[in-house]
């Protein structure tokens, strides 16, 4: 028996190190935290707009929005600021990656963008295919109520700063993905889904004679104002 054995529980010492369970950053580097209040609160930047870099290594790249990070104010853009990324063979998945047995390799990924070094392109530059990347005006945005059907029907949008009818329009829904509609052994018939199984009936569950015996008449609470609602039985 140790010598801490009458201790109470929570007065045991914690042993621990910075060396014990240790993961690999290869496998589990660590994450950016921001503090809240540094947070943005209303993204001006959605997922499937097409942004224009101004800084960095990857400046006057033109790409997709792909993923955004509300918690790092970090964006995702599809084709821009490419690295690579160590990782074990094992857990490839495509065919020719999977002939390597043991050791690391580097694959191809995405790395995260700072929002402030991103900006939307103005619409009429996205529509002309024949002005460069590199010429292609970047604009400021902000939230704007605009009359979208000129009826006074006023609708938030994102507005192009220092003009009132530039909007930048929202990128487009994402499609719903397809489920499989195979029939297997788990799933109801549409007919026994439908099938009516409970009769309706105005009647007390019990007789009225029997509701009585079971509730106590002798108790405190049987009618109380404040439990008025509540069930006897």
């Amino acid at each position: 028996m140790s010598k801490n054995s009458d201790k109470p529980l929570h007065m045991f010492r914690q042993v621990w190190s910075k060396f014990e369970n240790r993961v690999s950053t290869r496998l589990k580097p660590q994450e950016k935290w921001v503090h809240p209040k540094d947070r943005i609160k209303r993204w001006k930047i959605l997922e499937g707009d097409t942004v224009k870099v101004i800084a960095g290594d990857a400046k006057h790249q033109v790409g997709k929005v792909q993923t955004i990070d509300m918690f790092t104010n970090r964006v995702w853009v599809e084709g821009v600021k490419m690295g690579r990324n160590t990782s074990p063979n094992e857990i490839s998945k495509s065919p020719s990656e999977s002939e390597k047995k043991g050791g690391w390799w580097l694959r191809p990924t995405l790395k995260a963008i700072h929002v402030s070094n991103v900006m939307h392109i103005y619409p009429d530059d996205l529509k002309d295919n024949s002005i460069p990347d590199k010429e292609k005006r970047r604009v400021r945005v902000k939230w704007k109520k605009v009359d979208i059907d000129g009826k006074g029907m006023m609708r938030w949008r994102r507005v192009v700063c220092g003009t009132d009818d530039v909007v930048i329009p929202f990128p487009p829904r994402p499609e719903k993905p397809e489920y499989n509609q195979e029939k297997s052994p788990w799933d109801t018939s549409k007919e026994l889904a439908s099938e009516m199984t409970w009769s309706i009936s105005k009647d007390y569950p019990l007789p009225p004679g029997v509701i009585d015996e079971l509730r106590d008449r002798h108790k405190p609470w049987r009618y109380n104002y404040l439990h008025k609602n509540r069930p006897f039985v």
